[in-house]
């Protein structure tokens, strides 16, 4: 049995260093064209997006190409409120920010970095009050505010989730979260709260 695994276990070892070479040329080139590219058209947006989230699917992180990602996709806002994709780019942004800052080893360059996320989110819901993937705004802010261990921010920001989408999927799930992590305000109070500041 050892014998027949041998042979398998060298054809995979041989298959998977050829891909890896291949796939690291790949990226290489790929950025390449990217960084030459003035992300104008809604075409090349989404084809950066597509290259720096399939890094991520495999658990390697480019922070710069995540960061052009971000500062094309905000400049593309502002030039281009109108276009339907606008919202969709604003919250992948706002996302890769998010993970920028999870990989940012200073806390206070990572805390800024939450900071520009959560503006990121919040001119999302501002600008943009009937998108479809609102709620994931204020879950993203959530969680950013959790991570800075600043726990009723943290559950504002899910209060405020659960209150605009109660119906939706991720305004049930919330709000089991809520009750397990025992939360202790109630949603006027985190209203109230808000409408103060």
């Amino acid at each position: 049995m050892k014998l027949r695994l041998f042979p398998l276990l060298l054809l995979a070892l041989a298959f998977c260093s050829c891909g890896s070479k291949q796939e690291k040329n790949a990226v290489v080139e790929d950025a390449t064209i990217y960084e030459s590219s003035d992300y104008n058209s809604s075409k090349d947006l989404i084809a950066l997006y597509h290259q720096a989230d399939s890094l991520v699917q495999i658990g390697q992180i480019d922070t710069e190409m995540m960061q052009l990602f971000v500062d094309n996709a905000t400049a593309y806002a502002e030039i281009h409120p109108d276009d339907t994709l606008t919202p969709h780019f604003l919250l992948y942004a706002g996302i890769f920010e998010m993970d920028i800052a999870l990989s940012t080893a200073s806390e206070s360059k990572r805390n800024a970095r939450f900071f520009q996320a959560v503006d990121i989110f919040n001119d999302l819901t501002k600008k943009y009050p009937n998108y479809k993937n609102l709620p994931y705004c204020y879950y993203y802010k959530g969680q950013i505010y959790e991570n800075m261990k600043r726990t009723s921010d943290a559950e504002g920001e899910y209060r405020e989730l659960v209150h605009r989408f109660p119906d939706t999927d991720l305004g049930r799930n919330i709000a089991d979260y809520l009750k397990v992590r025992g939360f202790e305000k109630s949603s006027d109070d985190i209203m109230h709260e808000i409408s103060q500041k």
